[in-house]
Formats: structure tokens, sequence, C-alpha cells
């Protein structure tokens, strides 16, 4: 039999039979096309008429089992992808959040500091925000160290009155990370 007359006796057949695995019409069709397509490459023509049957509705039905297993294998990589991205819009929103609590926290603790007296303010900001040393404060403003000390004792001393723990622990961690 030549490849026209086959295509002719069979394409209907194995596309209805396709059809019973494969739900897409047009994934039936593409998958009854590559089954000729493949033929027509191996010239698998030269064989009696009922092998050519068998060859063809059992390289359609391994064609479409390939396909389900395609198929499977792309929906739970979907589905992973998709928990993937709801993973990432979480933690988006929650950094997102997380962003604006610690902007509201700095801005607490900015406002509170620029009240203090400054005497105080001026040891606050060479000792946390600049990350000076006690001794290096009070070579810089001339003053004993103990001076220093007891200034940042009171300047934390209010400053924890004013301001929330948690923008009061923010405080406590800095140390020379706004240089």
């Amino acid at each position: 039999m030549d490849f026209d007359s086959v295509f002719r006796k069979y394409h209907h057949r194995l596309y209805l039979f396709t059809l019973k695995f494969i739900e897409n019409e047009s994934d039936a069709l593409d998958i009854v096309q590559n089954v000729f397509l493949s033929v027509w490459e191996n010239e698998k023509l030269g064989v009696d008429e009922l092998k050519i049957q068998s060859y063809l509705f059992n390289a359609i039905k391994n064609s479409c089992l390939n396909y389900i297993k395609h198929r499977k294998v792309i929906r739970k990589y979907e589905q992973i992808a998709a928990a993937e991205l709801k993973e990432l819009e979480v933690f988006q929103y929650q950094s997102g959040e997380n962003s604006l609590i610690e902007k509201e926290s700095l801005q607490q603790l900015e406002d509170a500091i620029n009240s203090l007296l400054p005497i105080y303010k001026e040891v606050i900001i060479l000792s946390r925000y600049e990350g000076l040393k006690n001794k290096e404060i009070a070579k810089q403003l001339n003053i004993p160290v103990r001076t220093v000390e007891t200034r940042i004792f009171r300047a934390l001393t209010l400053l924890k009155e004013k301001i929330s723990p948690k923008t009061f622990f923010v405080l406590m961690q800095l140390s020379g990370t706004f240089k």
C-alpha cells in the first residue's frame, strides 16, 4: 500500500481512536499527524495491511500514553509553580508589611531622639548611629568617659519611656549601621 491510500483509509479512524484518550481535538490531530509523519519518514509501508493497521494503532496508543504522562508532568510543575508563586506573594506582602513597620519604628525612634536634650541626643547619635565607643565620644566631646556613660544611660532611660519595647530593641541593635 502506498502512503496516500493508508492515510485516507486510517486517518479518520485513528483520529477517533485518539479522541478516546485525548479530549483536546487539536492535540489529537497533532498526535495522528505525528504518527503518520513517523510512518512517512521510516517508510513502514512495505509490509502487509494487517501489520500496518496494527502498527498505526499501537503507535497512536503509545503516543497518547506519552502525551498523558507529559501532561501529568506539566500539571505537577504548574501546581508547584503556583504554590511557589503564592509563597512568594505572601513573602513579598509580609516583607512589605515588615518594611512599613520598620519604617514607622525608625520614624518613632528618630522623633524620640530629636525630643531629647541636646547633650543626650549628641551622645546617642555618636554611640548608636556613628558606632563610636564611649572613649572615642569622650575624646571628641572633650568630656570624661564616665560623663559619656551617664549621658547614654539617661538618654536610653528617657527613650525607653517614649518608645515601644520593639523600637527600643531596634535602638539597642544600632551600632554604626548608618555609617
